[in-house]
């Protein structure tokens, strides 16, 4: 956390970019720019805050209920961190440097059940999906992009830190004021406890509604972790260490600590891109019968690094979204 003394020196800073989104939002409500109305469906997912919310889990909880209903989809995503610019509908030949990790992850997990594109103007690749057999497109992080209008907009929020307690960057992490909170069709509070208790939902409703229009659905949704699925190596070892560049992974580290031996933690920064170094400093660690454990965004680069680690008991730790109460997404998304 910011100590108060660095939040005093950052205050001068958050009021200028506050004044910058408040003028960019500005100029869209007052239509200066008018956002675009695509006739194929779209659907946003993104969050106020910058940093992990859970987004990629959710966007693949939406494709699974749309397959359910037959739906041809695509997934645009900006491509965040990738070598490349430019537009790009995803193939073999790619990989995470060429596209980023979250849209290899989609295109591995969905192969050519989903179109996945990456683009850094979101508007050029709906215009191409308006010409191809595309039923419903969903933007990738794109609660900020409001040069398209989309049908339906799902604002994130992670209960271990939920916006309605944030400030304005760079005093705190949140990418725009709460108030914007309004243009959420949805707001889902992510990683929540398997076991919360409605007195705890209520008083988090209670908080959040202040900040949204009055009939603004509100969810809860908790990750499950499912078994470990193989990278490397054959055997897996109840002795693990893990590796991470996720935002927050203290709860995927938790889980870990609650299930194995978990002998060490690598902690890297959101979306690293992995040198060798990096990794050699993993392997010194793997003496004996030691798996490596890692996220499934992570596994789509390692997977790439496989003169090191080919030899070595790697395996990654796939998750899925839960809703609880009895009340998920999809009652929403109709037909």
């Amino acid at each position: 956390m910011i100590s108060f003394f660095t939040k005093v020196i950052m205050f001068p800073f958050s009021v200028v970019y506050g004044l910058f989104i408040i003028l960019r939002n500005f100029l869209f409500d007052i239509k200066y720019y008018k956002p675009i109305k695509f006739n194929k469906k779209v659907i946003a997912v993104g969050n106020l805050i910058m940093g992990g919310s859970g987004k990629t889990p959710h966007v693949e909880y939406l494709i699974n209920i749309l397959l359910k209903k037959k739906k041809n989809i695509s997934v645009i995503s900006r491509g965040y961190n990738r070598e490349t610019s430019g537009m790009i509908t995803l193939s073999e030949k790619d990989d995470f440097r060429t596209v980023g990790d979250e849209p290899i992850q989609y295109f591995k997990k969905f192969n050519n059940e989903v179109k996945v594109m990456v683009s850094e103007n979101r508007v050029k690749a709906l215009n191409v999906n308006e010409t191809d057999k595309i039923d419903v497109n969903i933007l990738d992080d794109a609660y900020q992009q409001r040069l398209v209008k989309p049908d339906m907009n799902i604002l994130l929020s992670s209960i271990k830190r939920p916006f309605y307690k944030d400030f304005i960057f760079p005093v705190g992490m949140l990418r725009e004021y709460r108030k914007n909170a309004n243009r959420a069709d949805f707001l889902i509070f992510s990683g929540c406890d398997k076991e919360m208790k409605e007195t705890e939902r209520d008083e988090v409703i209670l908080k959040a509604k202040q900040y949204l229009n009055i009939n603004t659905p509100i969810l809860f949704s908790h990750v499950r972790y499912d078994e470990p699925k193989k990278v490397f190596g054959n055997k897996f070892h109840n002795d693990v260490i893990a590796v991470s560049s996720i935002a927050y992974p203290d709860s995927f580290f938790s889980f870990l600590q609650s299930k194995y031996k978990l002998i060490k933690t690598f902690k890297f920064k959101d979306h690293h891109t992995y040198k060798d170094k990096d990794l050699l400093k993993v392997i010194k660690e793997c003496d004996g019968d030691i798996s490596i454990l890692t996220t499934e965004k992570d596994a789509v680069k390692l997977c790439e690094y496989k003169h090191l680690l080919g030899s070595y008991s790697v395996y990654y730790v796939p998750i899925k979204v839960s809703f609880l109460f009895n009340n998920s997404i999809s009652n929403y998304l109709g037909e």
